[in-house]
């Protein structure tokens, strides 16, 4: 793996890091980073049009993210570092770390959703028994004749919560990890599985 960039640092109050906590932003800074470019050349890297990263570079320029190399009628720039370290804090929204999360789980989610679809067409749930405990709507799979399946076999997996002690929270998560580094050294051809397994300490008083 080739070393990480030494990166400069942004402060969550510089409006350059601002700038940053969005995605959009990102993308269109990336195609900058350690080269030079010109706008048609960055915009076919970044997959925006010309006009939307032109507004994008004149924003970087007053931000001090880019810097211009070349003048003339063809101008090109640079970013004024090969990376930036970017606080979470800087969104406006405090939203940056789930939008990052919630970016780089997306694809795991659209597996694990179509996992759980083809399970569900396996086992015939092909319907909802809509019912309602003290007033509140549930929804549970079911085949046609009102037959409700198990939400947690549906993965081959399990889902829930536990309360265990101190001890044995410590013991499950060790458990697990030896079972996962067990199974991991024998990685091979064969048949392809996705694991999931996430051990979430949950605050009192939470739902269950």
């Amino acid at each position: 793996m080739a070393p990480l960039p030494q990166p400069r640092r942004l402060e969550p109050s510089d409006p350059a890091a601002r700038a940053l906590a969005s995605e959009k932003a990102r993308r269109a800074l990336a195609p900058f980073l350690n080269r030079s470019r010109g706008l048609a050349e960055a915009a076919r890297a970044a997959g925006l049009s010309r006009q939307a990263l032109r507004y994008w570079v004149r924003k970087f320029e007053r931000l001090g993210l880019l810097e211009r190399t070349h003048g003339g009628a063809r101008p090109r720039w640079r970013a004024a570092a090969p990376a930036f370290l970017l606080p979470f804090a800087a969104d406006p929204a405090s939203a940056g770390l789930r939008e990052w999360l919630e970016h780089r789980l997306a694809p795991e989610y659209e597996a694990l959703l179509d996992a759980a679809a083809r399970r569900l067409e396996e086992l015939k749930l092909d319907h909802l028994l809509f019912y309602a405990e003290e007033g509140e709507p549930v929804t549970r799979p079911a085949d046609a004749r009102g037959r409700v399946g198990r939400e947690s076999g549906l993965l081959d997996g399990f889902s829930g919560t536990l309360e265990l002690s101190d001890a044995d929270a410590a013991r499950l998560r060790l458990e697990l990890a030896a079972l996962w580094a067990r199974y991991a050294r024998n990685q091979g051809r064969g048949r392809r599985l996705r694991v999931y397994a996430y051990l979430v300490d949950e605050p009192p008083g939470s739902g269950r």
